[in-house]
């Protein structure tokens, strides 16, 4: 026998097995994880969902434990299956229960016991949290460890470490010893207190990793996460703090739903759903942080199709910041991610209006003006569309580069036959547009180093010129938009910040300055180069984007004469048949708009009233001849 014709007997008598123990007469509904198994067994989904059917198990599934299934590779067949259980079986037998009768309620007696119970837990934890306040404060209470506590807090950064480095040489103690870890935090304090994020950077995370039980385990963690907000620093070890996620309880809930939320947060950059969920959905909803939870989840949700759960965990996420008046620019990200689901689903309308939510003034109201013109676009209301195109245009979004503009602009003017204007949309992109691409072809094959992109970068946006082929001032806007690169680019200038610092007021510190300036020059080039691929990368879509739509350039042009040939046969015919085709013809001069519930008529094709961004619409009639059987 074949070894392959052995593997698969194994896995048909092994299957059989489990499936006979699923589907017969056992006490037990069969759970998550048998399912899992029998996947991995290569059970066919057919003959699990019948195992589902047997016991009318109910599933009643989390957002994690859909994307642990799916990691496992069960079907999506029999996914969607578990999900419809509960609609279907009701208080059907739950998975990895005996079907044995529901256990009695409780009674008042239990009741009281399990309340004394919490009570004297809670007071435990509030005695726990007592001491270990008070070993931080004993900490530094006396000596030389209380005086460079107090010079870093000052912020006198250098005497502060000059003193811990001298506590612990005269007193010989080990690394591993209280009074060393006292000192680091005390060093790590310091350079937080003077600015020098990056420097403190890995002693926050060493002191954080100590774990729970140590007395500046709260301060180091907010300080860390205080540091990730202004420069993007998300080491490996990191993910060992998920291992004190059951050690945390004797904290503050406010502290509790942050180190949640911080967890939450980085499993989900290092796309590691699973993880990610499970410390979002831990965080309360009357924190601080529950609506930034609740769009990280509804962000995972949409990268696994999950887009009925996605929709309320953004919706939570909009109440939460409204409700306790926290990160607007988390609302207007749930509102973008709503209108893209929407549109996603060809909800057209719906996603309109979610676009329309975003305030005026929003850093994403550009963002919001330019999707929504596409939808304007695909679903025919040229008017809007129009009106679209012309805010886009207008001096408060010069800082933003959308090129297709133009190409979408004409094909509305094509599409209602207004040759003329057709023409001119087309002409602007072409003096507009065209002209960047030979540069910026030019400028990715002749730039070979990451390092010289983000040169070239630098010296476009001071108005030097670095090399012979430059890249083209137009274009800058897309790169500094792009979130990546902005928090690579303010890294670069914090440790660049640094280095100056350091370099003037560290010399004191002697052999410990000369180990901070290595680090931050390390930090420096890797950094450099990370932005440089950065770029690189922006600037290429872009380039395969404008290629693209000079491709469209010209194909429009070939339709509009092809258009203005049919057009005239069309109205040929109809005269030689002695009828007059119907026709709507638009008014003469300017750009017609509606300006909230009144009209006007702009006589320049660039005038705009700040208070009227986003409300225009073009009046221009569709101008095409229809013949009588249309």
């Amino acid at each position: 026998m074949k070894r392959s014709g052995i593997r698969k007997w194994l896995v048909a008598t092994v299957g059989a097995s489990v499936l006979a123990t699923s589907l017969g007469p056992a006490a037990w509904a069969i759970s998550k994880e048998e399912i899992m198994t029998l996947a991995k067994l290569g059970i066919a989904e057919d003959e699990i969902i019948k195992a589902i059917d047997k016991d009318k198990s109910v599933f009643e599934l989390s957002v994690a434990e859909i994307l642990e299934l799916k990691k496992a590779n069960v079907p999506e067949k029999v996914i969607k299956y578990m999900l419809q259980t509960p609609k279907m079986y009701g208080g059907g037998t739950k998975p990895g229960e005996p079907v044995t009768p529901a256990e009695p309620e409780e009674t008042e007696e239990e009741k009281r016991a399990r309340e004394e119970r919490l009570r004297v837990e809670a007071q435990k934890l509030l005695e726990e949290k007592r001491k270990a306040e008070e070993v931080q404060r004993k900490a530094f209470a006396q000596g030389v460890l209380a005086k460079g506590r107090k010079l870093g807090d000052e912020g006198k950064w250098v005497d502060a470490i000059q003193a811990f480095q001298a506590f612990v040489a005269q007193g010989n103690f080990a690394p591993d010893s209280e009074e060393a870890y006292f000192a680091k935090f005390g060093t790590a304090n310091a350079l937080v207190k003077a600015g020098l994020l990056q420097s403190a950077a890995s002693l926050l995370v060493d002191l954080v990793l100590e774990g729970p039980d140590k007395p500046f385990f709260q301060t180091a963690f907010t300080q860390l996460r205080t540091l990730r907000k202004q420069v993007d620093y998300s080491p490996p070890q990191l993910e060992r703090l998920a291992e004190f996620a059951g050690k945390v309880g004797g904290f503050s809930r406010g502290f509790q739903d942050e180190f949640n939320y911080v967890l939450g947060e980085f499993f989900h950059e290092g796309q590691d759903w699973g993880r990610a969920v499970s410390f979002l959905d831990a965080v309360d909803s009357r924190a601080p942080d529950y609506g930034k939870a609740q769009y990280l989840k509804g962000y995972i949700e949409v990268q696994n199709e999950l887009y009925k759960s996605a929709v309320e965990s953004f919706q939570r996420a909009i109440i939460a910041t409204e409700e306790n008046e926290s990160a607007p620019e988390v609302r207007d990200l749930a509102y973008l991610a709503l209108a893209r689901i929407a549109y996603r689903i060809g909800d057209y309308d719906a996603s309109i209006y979610y676009y329309r939510k975003i305030p005026q003034g929003s850093y994403k109201q550009a963002t919001a003006f330019y999707e929504s013109a596409w939808v304007y676009f695909l679903k025919g209301d040229y008017s809007r569309a129009l009106g679209t195109f012309h805010t886009l245009d207008s001096p408060y979004f010069k800082h933003y580069f959308y090129p297709e503009v133009w190409i979408l602009e004409a094909t509305a003017y094509l599409n209602l036959c207004h040759f003329d204007r057709t023409a001119l949309a087309l002409q602007r992109f072409e003096e507009e547009i065209l002209p960047l691409i030979p540069p910026l072809e030019s400028f990715i094959a002749n730039t070979q180093k990451p390092e010289d992109f983000y040169s070239a970068l630098v010296a476009t946006v001071n108005g030097r010129k670095a090399m012979a082929n430059q890249m083209p001032d137009k274009l800058v806007p897309n790169v500094l938009a792009n979130v990546e690169f902005y928090n690579l680019y303010r890294t670069v200038k914090q440790i660049e910040k640094e280095q100056a610092r350091i370099d003037k007021e560290g010399g004191a510190l002697g052999n410990y300055a000369v180990e901070l300036r290595d680090n931050l020059a390390r930090l420096h080039r890797d950094r450099v180069r990370e932005i440089g691929l950065t770029i690189r990368l922006i600037l290429g879509e872009s380039l395969q984007e404008l290629q693209k739509f000079r491709t469209k350039f010209t194909e429009l042009g070939v339709d509009m004469e092809d258009i203005k040939i049919d057009e005239a046969d069309r109205r040929q015919r109809a005269l030689d048949l002695g009828e007059e085709p119907e026709e709507k013809q638009a008014a003469s001069g300017g750009t017609g708009t509606i300006v909230g519930s009144d009209t006007w008529r702009w006589e320049f094709e660039n005038e705009f009233w700040s208070d009227e961004i986003g409300t225009y619409r073009s009046m221009i009639k569709d101008q095409c001849a229809r013949e009588v059987s249309e």
